[in-house]
Order: C-alpha cells, then sequence, then structure tokens
C-alpha cells in the first residue's frame, strides 16, 4: 500500500492534505451527465484496446462527442488520459480529469500500472475545486480500462475481464472464438455510433456491414487464421482509417471522394457476404460428410443383424 492510500484510510488526515490527494466527495459530480462521461470515455478506451493492428506508441488519439472531448497520450512508459466537459456540455458543473498511470512493465502496484495522478477540477460559485478521484467507485471503470489498454499494448491481447457489463457477459463466453466475435461486433457498433451523422448512404452501408457481419459471425468457427485476422483487419483498422480519412477532407475533397468512398465500403459488405456464402457452403460439406461417415461406420456395423 502506497503513502497515498494510507493517508486515504486516517480519516483526520484528510483535512492536512493538499487539495489534488483529498478524495472526491462531492454528491453534486455524481450525476446522469457524470455517469454518461464515464460511459463514453470506457468505450474509447475499449475501442483502442482492440486496435491491437495500429501503431500506438508515441500517439495521441482523440474523441469529440457528446459535448465531450478525450485524449489518451501514450509514451513507452507512461499513459496519460483527459477527459473534458466542452463548451457544448449540457452538464451543470463542467469538469476536467487528469489521470496518469505508469505502464505496469514500468512500475506497477496492487497488478496495475501505479497511478501518478488522478484529479478532477471543477468550478462551483466561481471557485475551482481539485480532489482526487482514485478511490471514488463511480470511476473505478476508467482505471480498469486503462489496464486493460496497457495489457494491450504490452501484447498480452485485449481482455474484457472485470469490467462491470462487459465482465458478466464475457464470463458466460464459452469460447475463444465467441470473445472475438464480441469484441468485433463491439467495433462495428462504436464506429457506427462515431458516424452516425455522415451522410445518410455511408451510415446505410455500415448497417449493411453490421448486419453482413452479425450474419458471418455466427459461425466463426469455421474461419481459418487468416480469414479471421482480415476480418479483424477490417473492422479495427480499414474501414476506421477510410471513414477517418474521409471525414478530415475539405467539403470538396469530400465531394471528389464520396463515390469511391462508398464503393469502397461497399467492397467490404461484399468481402464479408462472400465470407458468410463461403460458411454456409462449409455447413453443408460438413453435413454431407458426417452423412457419409455415419453410414459407413454404422451401415457396416450392423450388417448381419436383424431391426425390429
Amino acid at each position: 500500500m502506497s503513502w497515498r492510500e494510507r493517508a486515504w484510510e486516517v480519516k483526520w488526515i484528510e483535512p492536512l492534505l493538499p487539495n489534488y490527494l483529498k478524495p472526491l466527495q462531492d454528491t453534486r459530480i455524481e450525476t446522469e451527465h457524470t455517469r454518461e462521461l464515464i460511459k463514453e470515455a470506457e468505450e474509447f478506451l475499449t475501442d483502442l484496446s482492440s486496435l491491437s493492428e495500429l501503431p500506438r506508441l508515441n500517439k495521441t488519439f482523440k474523441r469529440n462527442i457528446k459535448g465531450f472531448l478525450f485524449k489518451v497520450k501514450i509514451k513507452p512508459k507512461k499513459i496519460h488520459l483527459e477527459l473534458i466537459d466542452t463548451k457544448k456540455s449540457t452538464a451543470n458543473i463542467r469538469k476536467r480529469i487528469y489521470i496518469t498511470i505508469f505502464r505496469k512493465e514500468i512500475k506497477s502496484e496492487q497488478g496495475m500500472g501505479k497511478c501518478i495522478d488522478s484529479t478532477i477540477y471543477y468550478v462551483v460559485n466561481n471557485k475551482t475545486i481539485v480532489r482526487n478521484i482514485r478511490k471514488h467507485p463511480l470511476f473505478q471503470a476508467i482505471f480498469i480500462r486503462l489496464h486493460q489498454l496497457d495489457k494491450s499494448l504490452s501484447g498480452e491481447g485485449f481482455n474484457l475481464e472485470q469490467v462491470e457489463e462487459t465482465a458478466v457477459v464475457e464470463r458466460q463466453l464459452s469460447s475463444k472464438s465467441e470473445v472475438e466475435k464480441l469484441h468485433i461486433n463491439q467495433q462495428i457498433r462504436a464506429l457506427l455510433k462515431q458516424y452516425q451523422k455522415l451522410d445518410p448512404l455511408i451510415v446505410t452501408k455500415l448497417e449493411e456491414i453490421e448486419y453482413a457481419l452479425e450474419e458471418c459471425l455466427k459461425e466463426v468457427d469455421l474461419l481459418d487464421i487468416e480469414e479471421k485476422h482480415h476480418m479483424k483487419r477490417l473492422v479495427n483498422y480499414d474501414l476506421p482509417n477510410l471513414l477517418e480519412t474521409y471525414i478530415n477532407l475539405n467539403t470538396d475533397q469530400r465531394k471528389k471522394s464520396y463515390n469511391d468512398v462508398i464503393a469502397s465500403i461497399h467492397s467490404m459488405r461484399s468481402y464479408i457476404e462472400n465470407q458468410s456464402k463461403q460458411l454456409t457452403n462449409s455447413r453443408m460439406d460438413r453435413m454431407n460428410q458426417l452423412i457419409q461417415l455415419n453410414k459407413i461406420r454404422y451401415h457396416s456395423e450392423r450388417k448381419g443383424d436383424d431391426y425390429i
């Protein structure tokens, strides 16, 4: 246990602590808006954790959604997270949250990367208040998501264990294939949510990809390693990269590239549909093989027997 944690457990010391170490105990922050911020931040960190094929070290990732601005700076030794209520936020009290952790391989405590900053800043009656959220129950899921991101960066794979709702789902999954299916479905839904304000035709194409994926993933066990890799690359890298590049174009550039973007998304959907057709054929081939095998096996064993 660190000296900070020991200090938090001794109640009489709390008033003597500097503001950035005093635990958050303000019910004005425990609102539905804060819960929504945490939920969106969790999805952002989950998406980052799943992008294992995308170079992430020494990069900054951002997401601006629903009046929230999220930033993650990934360094070889540390991960820094910022959660900010922007001017578009509908929150009565706007917040700025800063969390910095060491990568677990550099410095750890209690099985996770050591946290060196976990402060929240907000203004009440023209006074800026600074508090610590490390032990606040409302924010624990954020620290777990950061831990999962750290594990993903270390090549340990993306794992959603111990993360509230998704953890319950994953504990019920019976195989690695089911986990892969869950991650792919989560990613395509996240893309649909992120780009839902794009041109209606593009959104429709994305919905078609989502449907095609759902059909294809029903038999994910029948895909070989290369096919699974291609599918994950499409969802985790190729499609997000295409959409992100398109959305960063100016108006004229978007018009010029529009048809090519539509054609590219259509090709991705066609690829997934072709995979589904092949899986359907594979199921039928498998059925025929089993029928022939059973005929040979059991007919030969029962020759000469009388049947009633």
